[in-house]
């Protein structure tokens, strides 16, 4: 039987098998242990196949977490859009972000206790996490300061990469007990949202 990529590697559903070989390799072996020739061997593709579409293990688990975030955008745009003030809709919509990624096998396993270095080399020095998180705060954010809900000054850009840092953090510190939501909603409603909120006129 002759392998995929002597048929097929051209074709754009190539790129898809790697990524998903690879986040069943992560799921069995772990990240870190995961190799090129595992995710080949999983994809039943050539090393050279794979590395034709990825330059290494790390570019593999970059694009891993941005394909499952960018399906995710549609569901999370329609959560966000669900809540009826400007509060709930940045208070419950990162809190959303923040169960999601816990609950994502692959944003799990990368920030967990003997990960944390990795994602903060993949995500946040890389610029992924800001990428990621501006796709889909930056729209919301900048519809809801054009109607008038948020600061006119506020600088959106540098407001997604605090988010995208703040939902790393908890991400990485969840542990599914709804209380600890119950939390950052508290402290997001006393010591962050009245900061984005428009000064009232006096």
């Amino acid at each position: 039987m002759p392998r995929m990529d002597s048929i097929d590697a051209g074709t754009p559903d190539v790129r898809a098998t790697i990524l998903t070989a690879a986040e069943s390799c992560f799921k069995r072996f772990g990240i870190a242990k995961t190799t090129m020739e595992d995710v080949a061997r999983a994809a039943d593709l050539s090393r050279a196949t794979v590395y034709r579409y990825f330059a290494d293990r790390e570019s593999l688990i970059v694009e891993s977490i941005a394909r499952r975030a960018r399906m995710n955008l549609a569901p999370a745009r329609a959560f966000v859009a669900q809540w009826p003030t400007v509060t709930e809709r940045l208070v419950e919509g990162i809190c959303q972000d923040i169960r999601k990624g816990h609950s994502d096998p692959m944003v799990n396993r990368l920030v967990s206790p003997g990960q944390m270095s990795l994602a903060t080399r993949l995500l946040q020095q890389s610029g992924r996490a800001l990428e990621l998180t501006r796709e889909l705060w930056e729209p919301i954010l900048a519809e809801e300061q054009r109607a008038g809900h948020l600061r006119p000054d506020l600088d959106l850009a540098l407001l997604c990469e605090w988010i995208a840092e703040l939902e790393i953090l908890y991400i990485s510190q969840y542990d599914s007990d709804e209380t600890t939501l119950d939390r950052v909603r508290a402290k997001l409603r006393a010591f962050v949202i009245p900061a984005l909120l428009p000064h009232p006129v006096t």
